[in-house]
C-alpha cells in the first residue's frame, strides 16, 4: 500500500482508493455491497476503510435518495415507566440491526408532535413509531403517509397503519374481577378519559364489563387527564366521602402514585382500609409495602414487534400477537396478553373480615 496523507476532515473514498491503488469507483461499490465486486475484494477494502477510520458520508447518501439508519419514536411522556421501559427495548432491538433510535417527547401536545414529525421526515428517517396525541393535526397525519409509520399503544383514526397494543380491556376486567372475588361491594375506577383515546376507552369498558356481571356491586368511574395529579385529586375526593369505596382499580402507574399519596394523607392503610389493583408493573410496585397487586404488561413483546416491523427484520418466534382487523379499514390490531400479578395491596374488605 502507498501511504496517503490523511484528510483533515477524515479519510474519503478517494483516499482509500489511493491507498489501495484502485479506482474510487471500485471502493465505492465495495463499501456499498455491490454484487459486481467479489467478497474477497469487499473484505479487503472494508478492512482498509476501517483501519483508516473512514466514516460514510450520511448526508451524501441521503442526497442520492437513500434512507438514514434513524428510527424515530414519538412518545407522550418519558417519565412514565411504561414508555421509558418500552423505549429501552426498542433501542436495543434496533441497535442489533445497525439502526439508531431517536426519542421525541410530544407531551400530548399536537403542535409539538407536528414539529417532531417534520424533523424526522426531513432527516429521511427509516420509519416512525408513534403513540399519537388525541387531537392530532391533519398535517401531521399527512406527513406520516410519506414514511413507514407504526402506531404503538394508542390508535388514532387519522393514521393509516397497524397498531400494536396490550389487551387493555382484559387488563381492567381482570383487576375488577379480582376485587369482586375478594368480596368488595363498592369499587372505583380511576382512568384516562377521552372519546378518541383508544386506551382510555378500552380500559374503562373492561372495568364496566366486569362489574356488570356482578350483583350488588356499587361502582364509581372517574375519567380524566393522565398524570399523578388527577389520580391524587380523584382519590382524595373518593376517600373522604362517608360511603367511600373499599377497592380502587387504577388505569395507569401515574394514577397509582397520586392515589398512594392521597391514601397517606387521609390516614388510611392498604389493604386494611382500601384495596388497590394497579396497572403496569414498575420495579417499585414489588417493594412498596406488601407489594402492589397489578396488571403486568407485555412491554418486551410490544417493543420488539414495533422495532422489527419498522426495520424489516425477522420476527422472533415468541412474537405471536392476536391479530384482528380494525373495523372499516384494511389495517390490523396486533395485541399481546396481560397478566394479573398478586401481591399485598388487595384483600378482603374489613366489613367481611371481622
Amino acid at each position: 500500500m502507498r501511504r496517503v496523507r490523511p484528510n483533515r476532515n477524515g479519510p474519503t473514498i478517494k483516499d482509500i482508493a489511493a491507498e489501495l491503488g484502485v479506482s474510487h469507483v471500485t471502493v465505492s461499490r465495495a463499501l456499498n455491497d455491490s454484487p459486481v465486486v467479489s467478497a474477497k475484494t469487499k473484505k479487503r477494502m472494508r478492512d482498509a476503510a476501517a483501519k483508516m477510520g473512514y466514516i460514510p458520508d450520511a448526508a451524501a447518501k441521503l442526497l442520492r435518495g437513500g434512507q438514514s439508519n434513524i428510527v424515530g419514536f414519538i412518545l407522550p411522556d418519558v417519565e412514565n415507566h411504561f414508555f421509558s421501559a418500552i423505549a429501552r427495548v426498542i433501542a436495543e432491538t434496533l441497535a442489533a440491526s445497525g439502526m439508531q433510535l431517536v426519542l421525541s417527547i410530544s407531551e400530548d401536545d399536537p403542535d409539538l408532535e407536528l414539529r417532531h414529525v417534520r424533523s424526522l421526515c426531513e432527516a429521511r428517517t427509516r420509519g416512525i413509531i408513534i403513540t399519537p396525541v388525541v387531537n392530532m393535526h391533519q398535517e401531521t397525519a399527512d406527513l406520516l403517509t410519506n414514511v413507514f409509520c407504526q402506531q404503538l399503544v394508542r390508535r388514532h383514526p387519522l393514521i393509516d397503519s397497524d397498531v400494536i397494543v396490550s389487551e387493555d380491556r382484559t387488563a381492567s376486567w381482570l383487576a375488577a374481577r379480582r376485587l369482586i372475588e375478594l368480596g368488595h361491594k363498592h369499587i372505583a375506577y380511576i382512568g384516562s378519559g377521552n372519546e378518541t383515546l383508544s386506551t382510555g376507552i378500552e380500559r374503562a369498558e373492561g372495568f364496566k364489563l366486569a362489574v356488570s356481571d356482578a350483583s350488588n356491586v356499587k361502582t364509581t368511574v372517574k375519567l380524566g387527564p393522565p398524570g399523578p395529579g388527577y389520580g391524587y385529586d380523584t382519590a382524595i375526593e373518593l376517600l373522604t366521602k362517608p360511603n367511600r369505596p373499599t377497592g380502587i382499580v387504577l388505569g395507569s402507574a401515574q394514577f397509582t402514585i397520586g392515589t398512594l399519596k392521597a391514601i397517606r394523607e387521609t390516614g388510611l392503610e392498604v389493604p386494611r382500609d382500601i384495596s388497590l389493583v394497579g396497572y403496569d408493573d414498575p420495579d417499585w410496585y414489588e417493594i412498596w409495602g406488601a407489594g402492589i397487586t397489578t396488571i403486568a404488561l407485555p412491554i418486551k413483546q410490544m417493543a420488539m414487534m414495533a422495532a422489527s416491523l419498522v426495520c424489516g427484520s425477522p420476527l422472533e418466534p415468541a412474537l405471536e400477537p392476536d391479530v384482528t382487523k380494525i373495523y372499516g379499514t384494511s389495517y390490523r390490531r396486533l395485541s399481546f396478553p396481560v397478566n394479573l400479578v398478586k401481591r399485598g395491596s388487595d384483600g378482603i374488605p374489613r366489613v367481611l373480615s371481622n
